[in-house]
């Protein structure tokens, strides 16, 4: 879907850049990404594949880009667009119930870089979506999709208002709740070798960076786990933790 080139630099209506070539390319080829401009340089429209034929791509050198996005780390490609719609999890999940789903939660990550590089390592592991409260979460944005590396366009987001209300929605739909934390009595090792938690549908609760879950939400989870991490390391980053936690549950 094409509109006018009719917005600058500045945001308007949440309209963002996404930079980056792998990002950019994955945002061209996806069919319900909203586009309004496409600038680069000459060389990168060369090396990128779209088949948006309505679209008419803006040459300008790396400075003008630069410029037109105020960010420096664009690799000489940007395009403007506004963030996906939200998804609407209760649809989903009807939708889906005869298949075996793995969602991520996330309590009150605020952070974009992270949140952008947790949505990388769900893509990775064929993940079937994300949910996030629509308060205390970071907007789609540069820094997110830059994170993501193109696999914000792979990976479906659900924005929800309470997590617990979702989490026993999630259970109407026979989920097993897993939080992760690192007071837990059980690492993901050892319920992953004695339970079949992980063959069927599986959430799992990923904290706050700074303060982990909040006690109501670990107290909803079916079971809280651990990753056995050396005692000399306090905690790992939260997007760090996640694809360790992802490959120990898929292995």
């Amino acid at each position: 879907m094409i509109k006018k080139n009719m917005f600058n630099n500045k945001s308007k209506n949440n309209n963002y850049w996404i930079i980056g070539k792998h990002a950019v390319e994955a945002a061209l080829n996806n069919p319900i990404r909203v586009i309004y401009r496409l600038c680069g340089t000459e060389d990168n429209f060369n090396k990128i594949k779209f088949t948006r034929n309505k679209l008419k791509p803006e040459i300008m050198s790396r400075l003008e880009v630069t410029k037109l996005t105020n960010n420096n780390i664009h690799q000489g490609i940007a395009l403007l667009t506004k963030p996906l719609e939200n998804n609407n999890l209760n649809n989903f999940l009807k939708k889906n119930k005869n298949d075996t789903n793995t969602f991520i939660i996330l309590d009150q990550i605020t952070d974009a870089q992270n949140v952008g590089a947790i949505i990388r390592s769900a893509a990775a592991f064929s993940v079937t979506g994300i949910i996030m409260l629509d308060k205390n979460s970071p907007a789609e944005n540069t820094t997110l999709s830059k994170a993501a590396v193109g696999t914000l366009e792979k990976v479906p987001l659900f924005k929800v208002n309470n997590i617990v209300q979702t989490i026993n929605l999630l259970k109407k739909y026979d989920f097993w709740t897993v939080g992760l934390d690192v007071q837990a009595k059980k690492s993901l090792k050892e319920i992953s070798q004695n339970s079949k938690i992980f063959s069927g549908n599986v959430s799992l609760v990923m904290g706050n960076e700074s303060k982990g879950i909040r006690k109501l939400i670990k107290n909803n989870c079916d079971v809280t786990a651990k990753i056995e991490i050396k005692n000399s390391v306090e905690s790992l980053n939260v997007s760090v933790a996640l694809a360790i936690s992802l490959y120990e549950i898929n292995r």
